[in-house]
């Protein structure tokens, strides 16, 4: 079997806006070959589904009818860095209820941000005392602060959700946000395998600096096996442009041939539809034929 082969088997689309029926997108995506359909649940009419039991049982019936895997992607806005154990715990009930519902439908993976930190501005030149950034005027965050606190709270988060998520779902971490924080590699690396792995979003890596990119790539082959999902979609670099492949900058062919070695979900992030049938013939023309080599 040649490994595009396992790539092409795992492709498929993140649906936004687009459908207001969870089971009218998955029918799309087996009319179109698209093997993978993840939710995004900004879309409120597929958190009303997901909470009827009924609902989710016939979406899980239709998923397996069309052979469609299913994936969710977290509603956006809860973060572990805010300064409030009670905000974080209404965050992580949140998590555990999406696990919930993937477990009913049969969704493999849940994608899921970390989630940002305040950046306080500070004067430039006042005298004030602090880090060498504070005094540029570049500005303070709170976890920078107060590191042992953030990073206690993130890794308790993170421990009751892999916990919970034990045959539910995987859990998958993404490059966005608190991610990137210094103090988050460490616990990732402690706690990262069984079903908590991580998502690798292609055009986040390419809007980052290039020392930053050469890190977060570095990261991501280190922990190569834990990568069960990734988001690809293209950018000119200079911002999340989200736009179908091959019309911006990246070049995606080193992602596959990294992609290809695990046995994530490959998920095409574009808005509308039409879109990701656009960055799948893309795929099936500029970067299948080369994977073959």
């Amino acid at each position: 079997m040649h490994p595009s082969a396992k790539v092409r088997r795992r492709l498929g689309l993140q649906i936004l806006f687009d459908f207001s029926s969870i089971v009218d997108a998955i029918g799309f995506c087996s009319d179109n070959a698209l093997a993978v359909l993840e939710l995004n649940l900004g879309n409120i009419e597929f958190q009303r589904q997901l909470a009827h039991a009924r609902e989710r049982r016939r979406i899980r019936e239709a998923a397996l009818r069309h052979g469609v895997a299913l994936a969710i992607h977290a509603i956006d806005g809860p973060s572990f860095f805010i300064p409030s154990d009670g905000v974080r715990a209404a965050g992580v009930r949140q998590l555990k209820q999406e696990l919930d519902w993937a477990h009913d439908i049969g969704a493999k993976n849940v994608v899921m941000h970390l989630g940002f930190d305040m950046n306080f501005g500070m004067a430039r030149d006042q005298g004030i005392k602090g880090s060498r950034d504070q005094v540029a005027g570049r500005g303070c965050y709170t976890h920078q602060e107060f590191p042992e606190y953030y990073s206690r709270a993130l890794a308790e988060s993170l421990t009751e959700l892999k916990a919970y998520a034990r045959g539910k779902a995987r859990l998958c971490v993404e490059n966005v946000g608190g991610f990137r924080y210094d103090l988050t590699p460490p616990i990732l690396n402690r706690l990262l395998g069984g079903n908590l792995g991580l998502c690798l979003d292609v055009g986040h890596v390419n809007v980052i600096k290039p020392e930053q990119r050469v890190k977060e790539l570095a990261f991501f082959r280190k922990h190569r096996q834990s990568i069960f999902h990734s988001h690809v979609h293209d950018n000119s670099g200079l911002r999340d442009e989200h736009s179908a492949l091959g019309r911006g900058r990246i070049d995606f062919l080193p992602f596959f041939r990294l992609l290809e070695k695990t046995d994530a979900l490959v998920v095409f992030e574009v808005r509308p539809k039409e879109s990701a049938l656009e960055s799948l013939r893309y795929f099936e023309k500029s970067i299948e034929p080369h994977l073959r080599k």
